[in-house]
């Protein structure tokens, strides 16, 4: 514990002078390479324990002698400091002390004086201490005036980082001052005598009166207790008189001194020297505020106030792990060269006319006529049911769009060539899956409606899938118990040529299913599929009282809503990565549990994210939500509520485990991050990570789409065309893109730093990261050539996590959103088609973000104007 002075030993000392009379304790820690005249207890030749060679005394004070010495045993030169006789007989003196010199040991960084050891010779206590060849800061001040302005700069910076080592250890100096701080003969700064200061604090007596006030803060001139931030106090005084070859406050004692520190009487800075820089003296002013809460945080803090400098590789080299604002006041202010931006900006348009190409040719949906938007097969749906004997409006209904994968399987299986164009003329690669109530449908909990949710049980309820040509192929429909006997009833030939198939082909066969609603009649037929050859359809039909209750089509590949068989290896697969979910999800409770009580969490920061994922669950309820006018509603809102909840708690707790282990390790990765988080959006660092992010991201969509495709020649299904159905729609495809491009930063942020720790090389931590989400993706192993799909995927995940480890997180969630956007983007060559408009506006949105960054990348420069230096 810092002690407290006894208010009668303050008044005491209030009158005392300032300036340094007799010998004082300052006058020790003048390790010079010039011994005194005085010999001192012990004369050059002595030797101390069988170890330490006496060649001389350099110095003599309220803190004991000091000696130049040369360890025998290490062969180098030492300075021993032996305290005085108060000191080695106070058994408590001497025991605090001692741990006093036990926790500066630990401070090892070149800007401060190691402590070596402790030691005693016939009862004299004192301590091996590194020695010093130079002068102390205050004899050159007085030889020389004032550093120049570049000089005291440097000598700043290495104060900080100095003292924020030791602040790390929990050391405190107590008496920092020109006259303990060194400058060696290759100009290197040292802070010396930590550890020794708390000895000086407790001595009693005329020693008390010997030390320095004219350098301590108000708090310690009052007796208060004393912290780090009494030391931030003490290097404003210091580096006052370091730019200024002056003292700040010319005080003739100790209560004027209080009274001018209190009313902060400061003298301008630049009216004693013209070319100090005014940054520098904002950032003296703030370490010398009177009240120790508006000081500077830390010694690093001050260093990142003084022009240039890189704070943050000061805070690496001090151990110390950085705060959220002084990573994002780091790093450069300017943007990109502009020749780079606009390659960058090339690059992002030169990608996405390609992806439109890429898509025309390989998107199964931009391959073939789909001429009915959603709102026609709707009607279209609304007719089928009319004529199958349902007239009634209905009170609610939606309609979705459905991608049929298993047929594009099952198609791409078939003997070569393949007929892509007249099969997929056939058989579109969508459907739209409409469905009609009496009453207003209510999908619980969250409001998504299914094919099953809500539950097609009530009366009146329909489902009718058609695809994007207008066939029928499914058909169900819950009869009311009491409905009359419709006259006619619906003929079979009808309904199939609903489905466009013609039913002189088809054979009749025993029924094998079983309809969901009430059936008096159930009927099957099998037959050729009209173009896909080799290929048997089932047509299943079910009446009640002539009205259809039951229509399905079903196909060779399975039903296009069916699920694939389950194999062992996807069994185990899934069971793995749920383990190590479970784990991952431990890891991060523990981690952010620690962090927390360390003190390292960025709380802003995690609350941001954390609301910031809370926001975009809200964005695609609202996006997918079924509305209904009810007070069911509130209902859905509420349960979705809490999900958007868990979603953001769990961000928020990633963020708590993870940002502080690659804040300590890569906070430049943070720069720009915590930029942004506070607000800072148009910054020109900002517009460049997030312009190179969206260049790397639609380059590596491009060669993954191209090499994917020359490897497993295919279509894809092309389920962006879904953004379609509305604004809603679109909005939430985009949100959700967000949410998952966050979380994949995050994620790989994750990996990297717990594979770090483990393998402690970035590039093997790469390198297994890359390997590790290749693997886990699911399609890898099952391609054609999977050797040349896994060498791809790694390029992909290597090429962002180079990129994450060379510009950080705002570049890798750029990356992210835009590979994951250009592949829901819902575009082809047509741009008439009905759902041209929203891939149209998908590629506003992508040219919006990669124009407005490039413009914000330039910063202070013309788009046209000279060229950059």
């Amino acid at each position: 514990m810092d002690r407290k002075l006894d208010p009668s030993t303050v008044e005491t000392t209030l009158e005392l002078p300032l300036g340094l009379a007799s010998p004082s304790a300052s006058n020790v820690s003048r390790i010079t390479s010039s011994p005194t005249a005085e010999e001192g207890r012990f004369v050059p030749g002595t030797l101390l324990g069988g170890r330490y060679r006496i060649i001389g005394l350099l110095g003599r004070g309220g803190m004991g002698e000091v000696y130049r010495a040369t360890d025998m045993m290490l062969g180098q030169s030492v300075a021993l400091k032996f305290l005085p006789e108060e000191a080695a007989s106070n058994p408590r003196l001497l025991e605090r002390f001692h741990g006093e010199v036990r926790v500066a040991r630990q401070v090892s960084h070149p800007n401060v004086c190691r402590v070596y050891d402790i030691g005693e010779i016939e009862g004299m206590p004192f301590i091996s201490m590194e020695y010093v060849d130079g002068e102390d800061l205050a004899s050159l001040l007085t030889r020389i005036g004032r550093l120049p302005a570049d000089k005291a700069l440097e000598t700043a910076r290495k104060l900080c980082a100095g003292l924020a080592a030791a602040h790390d250890r929990g050391v405190i100096h107590r008496d920092l001052k020109p006259q303990n701080i060194m400058m060696n003969k290759r100009g290197e700064v040292i802070i010396m005598d930590f550890g020794l200061a708390a000895i000086a604090d407790q001595l009693s007596g005329a020693e008390v009166r010997n030390g320095t006030p004219a350098y301590m803060a108000p708090e310690q001139l009052k007796g208060s207790e004393v912290t780090a931030r009494s030391d931030i106090y003490s290097l404003g005084l210091v580096l006052y008189e370091l730019f200024t070859g002056k003292k700040p406050f010319d005080a003739k004692n100790v209560r004027q001194l209080l009274e001018m520190q209190e009313s902060i009487h400061l003298p301008s800075m630049t009216s004693v020297a013209a070319d100090i820089d005014p940054m520098v003296e904002k950032s003296i002013r703030r370490c010398l505020d009177p009240d120790p809460a508006k000081r500077p945080a830390s010694a690093l803090t001050v260093a990142l106030t003084l022009p240039g400098g890189d704070p943050l590789a000061a805070a690496l080299a001090a151990g110390e792990t950085p705060s959220p604002e002084l990573v994002a006041a780091a790093g450069q202010q300017e943007g990109m060269p502009r020749a780079y931006a606009i390659a960058c900006l090339t690059v992002i348009g030169a990608c996405l006319v390609g992806a439109i190409v890429l898509k025309s040719h390989y998107v199964a949906a931009f391959n073939t006529a789909m001429d009915n938007p959603p709102e026609v097969l709707a009607g279209k749906a609304r007719e089928a049911a009319v004529a199958f004997g349902y007239p009634k409006k209905p009170a609610d209904s939606a309609v979705w769009l459905v991608a049929r994968t298993n047929l594009l399987d099952h198609l791409s299986t078939l003997p070569k060539p393949l007929q892509w164009d007249q099969w997929l003329a056939s058989e579109p690669p969508l459907l739209a899956v409409y469905r009609q109530s009496p009453d207003l449908m209510v999908p619980e909990p969250y409001g998504d409606i299914e094919d099953t949710n809500p539950p097609p049980i009530a009366p009146g309820m329909i489902q009718v899938d058609l695809d994007t040509n207008g066939k029928l192929h499914k058909f169900s429909a819950i009869s009311a118990p009491g409905a009359q006997p419709l006259a006619p009833p619906v003929e079979p030939d009808a309904i199939f040529r609903m489905s466009g198939l013609d039913l002189s082909t088809f054979t009749e066969v025993p029924p094998r299913f079983t309809p969901l609603g009430a059936a008096d009649a159930v009927r099957s037929w099998k037959g050729p599929h009209p173009k896909i050859p080799n290929l048997q359809l089932t047509v299943d039909m079910a009446w009640w009282k002539g009205r259809v209750t039951a229509v399905d089509v079903r196909n060779g590949w399975g039903g296009d809503a069916a699920a694939a068989p389950t194999s062992v290896t996807s069994q185990v697969r899934g069971i793995i990565l749920l383990a190590m979910a479970a784990l991952a999800v431990l890891a991060c409770v523990l981690f952010a549990r620690r962090n927390w009580k360390l003190g390292r969490v960025d709380r802003k920061g995690a609350l941001r994210i954390g609301i910031a994922r809370f926001v975009v669950g809200m964005l695609v309820w609202l996006g997918t939500v079924h509305a209904i006018p009810s007070s069911d509603m509130i209902s859905l809102a509420l349960a979705s509520m809490a999900n958007w909840l868990i979603w953001g708690a769990g961000f928020w707790l990633l963020y708590l485990a993870v940002e502080p282990s690659v804040r300590a390790h890569w906070p430049h990765s943070l720069v720009t991050w915590n930029r942004v988080l506070a607000g800072n959006w148009k910054d020109a660092q900002v517009g460049s990570h997030v312009l190179i992010g969206a260049a790397v991201g639609s380059f590596v969509w491009v060669v993954a789409e191209l090499v994917g495709h020359l490897t497993d020649p295919g279509m894809d299904s092309g389920s962006g065309v879904t953004a379609s159905l509305g604004t809603r729609r679109w909005v939430a495809l985009h949100a959700g893109t967000f949410g998952s491009s966050l979380l994949v930063g995050l994620v790989i942020f994750f990996a990297l730093t717990g594979l770090r720790q483990l393998v402690k090389k970035d590039w093997i931590a790469a390198s297994l990261a890359a390997t590790f989400f290749t693997l886990i993706n699911g399609n890898i192993l099952s391609s054609t050539h999977w050797q040349i799909t896994v060498a791809v995927y790694l390029f992909i995940f290597a090429a962002l996590l180079l990129v994450l480890l060379r510009y950080g997180l705002v570049t890798i969630i750029a990356a992210a959103f835009f590979i994951d956007t250009i592949d829901a983007m819902g575009l082809g060559g047509d741009f008439k088609a009905w759902y041209a408009p929203a891939g149209l506006a998908t590629m506003a949105l992508l040219l919006g973000i990669a124009i407005f960054a490039f413009s914000r990348s330039l910063g202070s420069r013309e788009l046209m104007g000279e060229a950059d230096a």
